[in-house]
């Protein structure tokens, strides 16, 4: 009897490679930073030219498919995996060419919570919807954490940070004057 010692290899795992590399990208893509799209899998970022390349690489496995022994049962299980698949990456692609990357809101609502001390923030698009934006946010009620908002990346979140210090500082009005400050303010896109 024989015992192997020592760490074994299995072939699977000399096929798969990085993680990144190979990743099929199955929750999609998500709008990143500038013009860029992030896989939150793998972390991986293309951008539209990356995508289309990635789409690409489906539609030539598929098609480079087609020349396998005709009626063999399992020829056919491939190419129609393989089918469903260009079919995803198309829908993802067009998913993200159909988003405008300047999507500006229609609204945001900012309410208050006296319970947990924080501003709970709605944020409201014309039909349709952009897909992949930012339609919540919660933010502590002190001035720390609201300008904390105003670095970051995305524009709608940094736009609803100026929202929420306006907010911030009506009430901070309000309680200097011994009055019952507001719960909750509505910003129009005239006041954006």
């Amino acid at each position: 009897m024989r015992v192997a010692r020592g760490e074994e290899t299995g072939t699977i795992q000399v096929d798969m490679g990085s993680a990144t590399e190979n990743c099929l990208h199955l929750w999609g893509l998500r709008p990143s930073a500038g013009p860029e799209y992030r896989c939150p899998a793998c972390g991986e970022m293309m951008d539209l030219e990356g995508v289309a390349r990635w789409v690409r690489d489906a539609e030539r496995a598929r098609d480079e498919s087609y020349p396998l022994v005709e009626g063999d049962g399992f020829g056919d299980i491939v190419r129609e995996e393989l089918r469903r698949e260009v079919y995803r990456r198309r829908r993802v692609m067009y998913d993200l060419q159909s988003v405008p990357r300047a999507a500006r809101p229609e609204m945001i609502l900012v309410v208050y919570d006296g319970r947990s001390a924080s501003y709970e923030c709605r944020i409201f698009y014309k039909e349709p919807r952009p897909v992949g934006v930012v339609e919540q946010l919660s933010v502590e009620a002190k001035w720390r954490a609201i300008l904390d908002l105003r670095t970051n990346s995305d524009p709608v979140v940094r736009l609803t940070s100026e929202k929420v210090e306006e907010f911030h500082v009506l009430r901070r009005k309000f309680a200097d004057e011994g009055a019952p400050a507001p719960a909750r303010r509505v910003f129009y896109a005239n006041e954006l």
